[in-house]
């Protein structure tokens, strides 16, 4: 490896520390990996006791030992969890830590031949007992980040027509470009793309946007366009993009690198349907040119021409057939821009505008991180077993967002964001 790329890594690592996560003195954090990271992990791990922490535990994910369980365990023992699995969360919630994972998988197509039943039990039994801590975590308690971290099957996977070395190289090339850590300065490129996402947000704020409607003008298989969907927001909606705040206030990146501006959708008002632009992963296995059809907010008819079965047991999943996020990212953004599916979901959904189905993010109502669940719900607030980001923007989408007195106003054509939107001035 150049000292170079060598350098920029530690700058990565740095950036994840010091503005992903804003790490503060005394406070401990949890770090979830593959294996192939540990070069990686242990740049971050340096950078946190640098930063005053007091412990920094890595959990480390190993898919051929998943693997093993769910082909080889009894049906019986997959919806077994042990409560000090629990006990840790609990622990690590209660006294503040901060969350990093790190994606980018060592072994993407090892699930391929799994019963997509079982990984269900076990997703399903995982989310129930933790479902405390990512609650938590989805209304901002504590500050969390996601970013990646390049593998050699993974760079395989994305750059086929490359030597494994050269692929490897150009994924890490990609990464560090997305997270804007190859830049002079980092944290002045970060803020000046924050202060982008933002103008959005507050446009949509302004125009007072209550619902959504997506079509893309490329014609489906029945002559009508691919898309033509409507998502309606909740009585209280909140527009954000960029960086976030815990709940005292203090900033922090959940996404490095982001792309989109979201909102949290009614899970009672989707109507019409919807085509992916990219591949979609439940329980990391592919699914292709996905279909979906919504009535009353919920997904009455699904299709897909790969990946039909995963599909039917994910909306198995308590929640699942409705919504829980809608988000905009215009087909400008460098992740887009770089030209491959990443088949990883931090990165392609930042390539598209996407929906997802389940649980959804309190943030996406005005006041939400301090509402009780009774009051979320009411206000159609999704509660769900899983969170599934799905993408289905591209360069022929139009969003036309509809206000609350019944007249529009364009927020992307042609997949990009109209002048208006992100240089602050009225529509």
């Amino acid at each position: 490896m150049m000292d170079t790329q060598l350098e920029q890594q530690r700058r990565y690592a740095e950036a994840l520390v010091k503005f992903g996560l804003n790490l503060q003195e005394g406070q401990s954090l949890r770090i979830g990996a593959e294996l192939e990271h540990a070069p990686f992990v242990r740049l971050v791990v340096e950078e946190a006791y640098r930063q005053g922490a007091p412990f920094v535990a890595v959990e480390w994910n190993d898919t051929p030992i998943a693997r093993a369980r769910m082909q080889h365990s009894r049906a019986e023992y997959l919806s077994y969890f042990p409560d000090y699995e629990s006990a840790k969360h609990r622990q690590m919630l209660d006294e503040g830590w901060a969350r990093l994972a790190l994606v980018g998988n060592e072994f993407p197509d090892l699930l391929k031949d799994v019963d997509p039943a079982a990984m269900r039990t076990v997703a399903v039994t995982r989310s129930q007992k933790l479902k405390f801590y990512m609650q938590a975590m989805m209304a901002n308690q504590m500050q969390w980040c996601v970013a990646a971290v390049p593998t050699r099957a993974w760079a395989i996977k994305v750059y086929p027509n490359l030597a494994p070395d050269a692929a490897v190289a150009e994924l890490w090339k990609q990464v560090l470009r997305m997270c804007r850590v190859d830049q002079a300065d980092p944290v002045a490129a970060w803020a000046k793309h924050n202060a982008t996402l933002k103008q959005v947000a507050d446009f949509l704020m302004r125009n007072e946007v209550r619902s959504l409607r997506f079509v893309d003008s490329k014609s489906g298989p029945d002559g009508l366009p691919a898309t033509d969907l409507t998502i309606g927001l909740t009585d209280r909606p909140q527009w954000l993009g960029g960086g976030a705040e815990r709940t005292d206030g203090l900033p922090f990146l959940p996404n490095m690198p982001t792309e989109e501006v979201f909102s949290t959708p009614h899970n009672q008002r989707a109507e019409g349907y919807v085509r992916l632009s990219k591949p979609a992963f439940p329980f990391q296995r592919e699914v292709k040119d996905g279909f979906f059809r919504f009535a009353g907010g919920e997904v009455v008819e699904f299709d897909a021409a790969e990946g039909r079965e995963v599909l039917e047991q994910f909306f198995e999943l308590d929640g699942t057939r409705r919504l829980g996020e809608v988000a905009l990212v215009d087909v400008k953004s460098p992740v887009n821009q770089a030209g491959v599916v990443f088949y990883e979901i931090l990165f392609d959904e930042n390539a598209a505008c996407h929906i997802a189905f389940g649980e959804a993010y309190p943030d996406g109502v005005m006041d939400g991180s301090k509402l009780p669940e009774e009051e979320l719900r009411a206000l159609g607030v999704n509660k769900a077993d899983a969170h599934l980001d799905v993408m289905i923007g591209n360069s022929t989408m139009r969003v036309v967002g509809l206000r609350e007195d019944g007249s529009e106003v364009v927020v992307i054509e042609q997949g990009e964001f109209v002048p208006a939107a992100t240089q602050g001035v009225p529509a």
